[in-house]
């Protein structure tokens, strides 16, 4: 009970700091397109990684590994591997306030560089990553569809009930790479 509330309270603070901040109107298709850099935030309370992990290679088709930046919760080795190249800033449970809420030094890290789309990959609600991906000024924030995501995220993927946890980020991928121009257009 004290975890709901604290959530709670983590849920109306980030909504009160994000109340003022007007969101642009753009063309998902063009800014996705255009894009040059990326922040992949992997899941926080992922027990191997391995299936999220393999999600980060299609992304050298579209993005310079240098322009990759990837927030994780567990040991960085698989991500090297996968995008050698990349940026990888760890977050761990000492980064995460009472309330849920990601604390100014790991904000300070993301925001240390610039994005034009941030990814999500929690399948459930994660404050901490939804807030972190709203902090990241990305023009294009994507998020799994559910309650509050609307705060968080311009971009959406709703997955119906039927999708199993291990075909959803299969189906993230596909509707992500709707966007991506074909290659050699």
């Amino acid at each position: 009970m004290l975890e709901t509330l604290r959530r709670s309270i983590g849920m109306q603070l980030a909504r009160l700091h994000f109340r003022s901040s007007k969101e642009k109107v753009i063309s998902f298709r063009q800014s996705v397109a255009s894009a040059h850099s990326a922040l992949v935030i992997l899941p926080l309370a992922s027990s191997s990684g391995e299936e999220e992990v393999s999600l980060l290679a299609p992304l050298r088709t579209h993005f310079s590994e240098r322009n990759i930046t990837v927030l994780a919760s567990g040991p960085p080795q698989q991500i090297e591997r996968a995008l050698p190249r990349a940026t990888v800033l760890r977050i761990t449970s000492a980064d995460i306030t009472a309330f849920f809420l990601p604390r100014h030094g790991v904000i300070d890290r993301v925001r240390e560089h610039t994005y034009d789309v941030a990814v999500d990959l929690n399948l459930d609600f994660m404050l901490p990553s939804a807030y972190i991906c709203r902090e990241s000024n990305a023009r294009v924030r994507v998020g799994l569809a559910g309650p509050h995501a609307d705060a968080f995220f311009n971009f959406q993927v709703r997955l119906d009930s039927a999708v199993q946890h291990g075909h959803a980020y299969e189906r993230l991928l596909k509707c992500f790479q709707m966007f991506f121009p074909a290659e050699g257009a």
